[in-house]
């Protein structure tokens, strides 16, 4: 998704935060953070080498965002349910007992599992930066004229 924004600070040399006007699809998006004055804002990587008060266009990617939601709230809920199931399974087969206590502590051990996932898939991404906006170029009035 292209948005045209204002660069409000610079971060570090390669980070920026822009400012962008909240649309229609901001309430579905939220992937920048809500000022509450009908703006929003966005950490961009500086590729272009914006500065303080720039008008720029910046490409915000969608689909990985979509992607990366799934895997960071559906993967502990899975990781949940088959620790459950393993567990019961467990207890069934090793112990000839139908004892939930087993199936619930390994539930447990699955979920915590699945935040280490989580948080690795969470250092990889940032490092590759593919899910981060990115500041495409430097306009040269607040129109793009």
């Amino acid at each position: 998704m292209l948005e045209q924004g204002v660069v409000r600070k610079i971060i570090s040399p390669d980070t920026v935060e822009v400012s962008l006007k909240k649309t229609e699809s901001c309430h579905k998006c939220r992937a920048c953070n809500d000022d509450g004055a009908g703006a929003v804002s966005i950490e961009a990587g500086n590729a272009a080498g914006a500065k303080v008060g720039d008008c720029v266009e910046i490409e915000i990617p969608t689909g990985g965002v979509v992607a990366a939601s799934s895997i960071v709230y559906l993967l502990p809920i899975a990781f949940l349910l088959a620790g459950y199931l393993c567990g019961s399974l467990w207890s069934r087969f090793f112990y000839d007992s139908d004892s939930e206590g087993l199936g619930v502590l390994c539930a447990l051990a699955f979920l915590a599992a699945s935040f280490v996932a989580v948080r690795h898939y969470d250092r990889r991404v940032r490092r590759r930066g593919s899910l981060r906006a990115q500041v495409l170029r430097i306009l040269i009035g607040p129109e793009g004229v």
